[in-house]
């Protein structure tokens, strides 16, 4: 092999392609862990594959919370994906049972039902891979172990048919120890990548450089070095990066790509303070996303618009931005992002000393998440309307509020302490 990347992904295509493994054991160092999972979205992006990718990098700290954000995330993607087909005047896909939302079922049975779910839903043909990669390392081994072992023993002596399981194993190797490894059992392949990370960046520099390899490849390889400056702060070489990627898919007309790559420079403006030129670029990214058609793009980039006015004080124009997100969620059934649209309109409105709006467009956010249950969306819009009676010295309103706040911040905290936000 060329190059270590390569390596890692042609490693990843041979485990999806033979048919005799279900389960893929991957040992990796913290310091690693964020490369090799960007590595995995090459196989994930290819478009000519049918197989479904499902990835959660979700560090894990609790049984009960990790199970409750894979199924948020499931429910959300299962959201968007409905957009798109009802869009296209095409079928849409089941949405996850309600029993999958009942938390007094134990958390590795939720887990099954929804991996028994998705199979259901998805056409048999389709092999679905589910990946679970805490890019930190694993604390509690023995919950994390509880939480897979069952839906592993299922995965791998048939009972889901189509699926295969990557998993960042523990930093003791815990499951290697209880599942072994090919030869010794045939179903499973362990995994670890020769990855010295900074001789990884030097030969992923090298291959960005490399005139002989194919564009799209090139331009992988420059998007990943774009990932790590902005995580080691490296501002300006990302935005350097990311203006070759934007030129590249400029000149071979990938317009939805095109608008994702604005995106990230807004975001890198953003991450710095500078919410001019993040407002910029966020807008070069919206206008061609609306051209597109593509409302899961533009639903997002429009509240990034409005967060970059919002930082700006300019909340007379933010406010429409807030606004057509939140009927964009609400015309699409996307809760989690309408509750958010919400929040900052209300938040728009508080701003602008506009205490009656406010207190009217939480109302309205507080109703929906009461009637989804959705709690932890409770949580924040309950606090601000808290805040927003007590500068109105409305204490009637105020106490009210208070005694439902409390409740919800209870019933979160029998769930998981962490979902508490103690403001």
């Amino acid at each position: 092999m060329q190059h270590i990347v390569q390596e890692i992904v042609d490693t990843l295509q041979n485990f999806i392609a033979d048919e005799q493994l279900s389960l893929m054991l991957i040992e990796a160092k913290e310091e690693e862990a964020a490369l090799i999972l960007k590595t995995f979205a090459m196989v994930e992006e290819d478009e000519q594959s049918p197989d479904i990718y499902l990835t959660f990098a979700d560090d894990f700290q609790d049984t009960r919370r990790y199970v409750e954000l894979i199924i948020e995330r499931q429910r959300e993607q299962i959201e968007l994906v409905n957009a798109e087909l009802e869009k296209e005047g095409k079928p849409l896909i089941e949405l996850l049972p309600a029993g999958l939302s009942e938390r007094n079922q134990p958390s590795r049975e939720r887990l099954i039902d929804l991996f028994l779910h998705t199979r259901k839903i998805v056409e048999p043909e389709r092999l679905i891979i589910w990946t679970f990669y805490p890019l930190a390392d694993v604390e509690n081994e023995d919950f994390y172990m509880n939480l897979f072992e069952e839906i592993i023993r299922k995965t791998i002596d048939g009972g889901i048919e189509g699926t295969k399981i990557i998993l960042r194993d523990t930093p003791s190797n815990a499951f290697r120890e209880r599942f072994g490894c090919a030869p010794d059992n045939p179903k499973v392949f362990c995994y670890r990548p020769e990855v010295d990370f900074q001789s990884v960046l030097k030969k992923i520099e090298s291959q960005a450089k490399n005139k002989d390899l194919p564009p799209e490849e090139r331009v992988q390889s420059v998007m990943l070095m774009a990932g790590v400056d902005v995580a080691e702060k490296r501002f300006d070489d990302a935005l350097i990066k990311n203006a070759q990627v934007l030129k590249h898919y400029q000149k071979t007309k990938q317009k939805q790509n095109e608008s994702v790559v604005h995106n990230n420079i807004g975001d890198i403006y953003y991450l710095q303070g500078d919410y001019v030129k993040a407002q910029e670029n966020y807008e070069k990214a919206i206008t061609i996303a609306v051209e597109e058609k593509s409302q899961p793009l533009v639903l997002y980039q429009g509240m990034n618009v409005g967060n970059s006015l919002f930082m700006q004080k300019r909340f007379d124009e933010a406010f429409p931005y807030y606004e057509s997100s939140e009927k964009l969620a609400e015309v699409n059934k996307i809760l989690i992002q309408q509750v958010q649209a919400l929040e900052r309109m209300g938040d728009t409105r508080r701003a602008q000393e506009k205490p009656d709006e406010a207190i009217e467009i939480y109302n309205k956010a507080a109703d929906l998440c009461r009637e989804n249950k959705y709690k932890y969306g409770l949580q924040g819009i309950l606090q601000r309307l808290c805040e927003v009676y007590a500068e109105k010295r409305d204490q009637e309103k105020h106490d009210e509020c208070k005694k439902e706040l409390d409740e919800t911040q209870d019933e979160l905290r029998k769930i998981d302490p962490h979902f508490v936000n103690e403001k």
